[in-house]
């Protein structure tokens, strides 16, 4: 029997997940539906959140299904500008299905309906990190992984919308592939292409951030923090034309060694020991904003934690582009 968890819990899960995708989360409103504000460095989004167990039922139900029970909801409430989610959550799978909140608006009185999603949808998107199932109401049901919470309610129109078009849920499933062989351009231009081309690279940035979190064992790779404050900091920035999405272009760190290093206060020699820009530091003492220096420096281990399988450990000529490119000099690294 699944595990069935009380409101609370449910919204602790969505809070984790935000966290998973690398964002932060505060609870507006504790009360069904929840009302979230989550948001990043650049981006605000105000959630409205419905959410119940998602769980098989019992027999004589379809074992390869899982539903969620309606309850103590009426109508469903969307608001211009607020993002609104109808999701189940297996605590045995530890996975999300989002369905498609504008397919059910009708007024729920009286009734306590269910809505479904195969088992093998979630477990697929387990491997994938997400995955599409189309309803017969043509509802597209998208199973996800908590890393893709983020990425689920910035595309949520789009991911739902899919449905309406059975080539455009093919392109779901191939973008849910692992490797992402298919090519936007082979998209007809026009908003499909656009859709697709925003689709993909936050499906990428998802990716990214959890292989390299995982890679690391989730620890700043210079200075051993967990405590959930971890980035995935690309090498090689992603907009440059040598940036990529490799796991051996990124290093998992702390939100304050990840900015650090951007600002180029912070290297890393090819031999992977850590040294620190001395004529950073020196220009900030000159201004006076060398605070904390000293406490900063003790953070920082000789040299990187690395991955623990070697073909993920950072590139080596990645590491020297990267670094030329945040200011430093290049016989600094040899």
């Amino acid at each position: 029997m699944e595990a069935r968890l009380g409101k609370q819990d449910l919204l602790q899960r969505v809070l984790w997940a935000v966290r998973s995708s690398g964002w932060n989360a505060i609870v507006l409103s504790q009360a069904l539906p929840f009302r979230l504000s989550i948001f990043d460095s650049n981006t605000t989004l105000v959630v409205l959140c419905y959410i119940w167990n998602m769980t098989h039922g019992g027999y004589p139900r379809n074992p390869n299904e899982l539903r969620i029970q309606i309850t103590g909801v009426d109508r469903f409430q969307v608001e211009t500008g607020v993002k609104t989610l109808l999701l189940g959550w297996s605590e045995e799978e530890r996975m999300f299905a989002g369905f498609d909140v504008t397919k059910h608006l009708i007024s729920m009185k009286g009734r306590s309906p269910s809505l479904q999603v195969r088992r093998e949808t979630l477990q697929t998107a387990k491997i994938k990190d997400f995955f599409p199932q189309v309803r017969g109401n043509q509802e597209n049901v998208i199973a996800f992984r908590p890393e893709f919470f983020v990425t689920y309610v910035q595309e949520l129109e789009d991911l739902h919308g899919a449905a309406q078009r059975p080539v455009d849920i093919k392109r779901l499933e191939e973008l849910a592939a692992s490797d992402i062989e298919w090519q936007v351009k082979d998209v007809p231009a026009g908003s499909r292409r656009t859709v697709m081309e925003k689709l993909k690279r936050k499906v990428r940035d998802a990716r990214f951030r959890k292989n390299v979190l995982v890679a690391y064992g989730f620890r700043c790779a210079m200075s051993d923090i967990q405590l959930d404050l971890l980035d995935a900091a690309h090498i090689i920035p992603v907009e440059h034309p040598k940036g990529t999405d490799e796991t051996r272009n990124g290093l998992c760190l702390s939100a304050l060694h990840h900015r650090a290093f951007d600002q180029g206060l912070i290297g890393i020699k090819r031999n992977y020991s850590i040294i620190f820009n001395e004529e950073r530091f020196d220009r900030l003492r000159a201004l006076g904003w060398d605070g904390g220096e000293s406490e900063f420096k003790k953070t920082c281990r000789d040299a990187i934690n690395v991955p623990k399988r070697k073909e993920f450990y950072p590139d080596r000529d990645y590491l020297i582009l990267g670094q030329v490119l945040r200011g430093w000099n290049a016989k600094a690294f040899t």
